[in-house]
């Protein structure tokens, strides 16, 4: 097995900053200064709400660079709870050593909603989850929404839940609480987003510039239809009748009209291929409205939401 040489492991590193878009603000003097010590390093504490930790696995999945590379070369790792090695009073130790001593000093991930309604239903420490998030939000120096469930409440928070979730957004708006907060949906994350985010804060110690929902407009400005391989046929209305046949999916439920995202130019998994490249259409794993309440049907189904039955695509 080759070894990496450290001068490799920035090379990589470059190639990421690239794929992200940050390229343009940040450097490779700007890496050495952070290995050097010469650019602070973020911190960094990460929590889990109501989630499945599919968010932690995405970005521990990312293929172009070593996640020890980002969190220990280019970020202090407070806490996160799939890699941390501490345990029981330790976290909670950690936890309240960080919103003390780093006030005003670190990014507070969050990933998953959090239960207000069922504040047992999520514990960590004997204390509710909600306890805590309202602790490290409140003296972190902005929140990042890891997934939808944390941006818009995603599953967790679909119709019949009992839980009451909140995303982070909504929850440091319910308790007063004024500091920044960064969205990132997707359904899982997309670990590109959270670097860009994470390369912007180190560079100039503030947040990307937001859409009305919290989202960096790098990544959604543009809704997935607007940039669809299939917008041609779209304009031709040439509809594909069933799942894999070439055409618009449209009219199988695809959710690209109503999603912004950036699927088109940043799929998942390395690049390697989305829902719509691969034939499926779009289920809206970013938007605001995911999970709807008819994610797809066949062709001609006469079924419609309500609050979308008289929205009118941009042709």
């Amino acid at each position: 097995m080759a070894v990496l040489t450290r001068r490799d492991a920035i090379k990589q590193m470059l190639k990421v900053i690239a794929a992200v878009g940050a390229a343009n603000f940040f450097t490779l003097e700007d890496l050495m200064a952070m290995e050097n010590g010469k650019m602070i390093k973020p911190n960094i504490v990460w929590l889990h709400g109501s989630s499945c930790s599919g968010c932690s696995c995405s970005f521990l999945n990312i293929e172009d660079v070593s996640v020890l590379d980002i969190l220990t070369r280019y970020t202090n790792i407070i806490y996160h709870p799939d890699i941390s090695l501490a345990t029981g009073k330790q976290v909670t130790d950690i936890l309240n050593k960080a919103s003390k001593e780093l006030k005003d000093n670190y990014l507070f991930v969050v990933e998953g909603s959090i239960p207000v309604a069922m504040p047992h239903a999520c514990m960590m420490g004997d204390r509710p989850i909600m306890d805590w998030m309202e602790q490290m939000s409140n003296s972190a120096s902005a929140c990042v929404a890891g997934g939808t469930c944390a941006a818009f409440g995603g599953i967790t928070g679909m119709q019949g839940m009992d839980a009451g979730v909140m995303s982070i957004g909504n929850f440091t708006k319910h308790k007063n609480i004024n500091k920044p907060v960064v969205s990132l949906p997707n359904c899982p994350m997309k670990p590109e987003h959270l670097v860009y985010v994470i390369f912007h804060y180190a560079k100039f110690r503030t947040i990307p510039e937001l859409d009305a929902e919290g989202r960096p407009l790098r990544f959604f400005s543009q809704t997935v239809h607007e940039r669809c391989i299939y917008y041609s046929e779209f304009q031709e209305k040439n509809y594909a009748k069933k799942i894999g046949q070439a055409g618009c999916l449209l009219k199988l439920g695809c959710q690209g009209p109503v999603t912004k995202n950036d699927c088109m130019t940043i799929g998942h998994n390395n690049n390697t291929n989305t829902c719509i490249k691969a034939g499926h259409p779009c289920i809206g794993c970013a938007s605001e409205h995911f999970p709807r309440q008819i994610m797809l049907h066949t062709f001609k189904d006469e079924r419609a939401i309500e609050k979308f039955k008289h929205f009118k695509f941009r042709g």
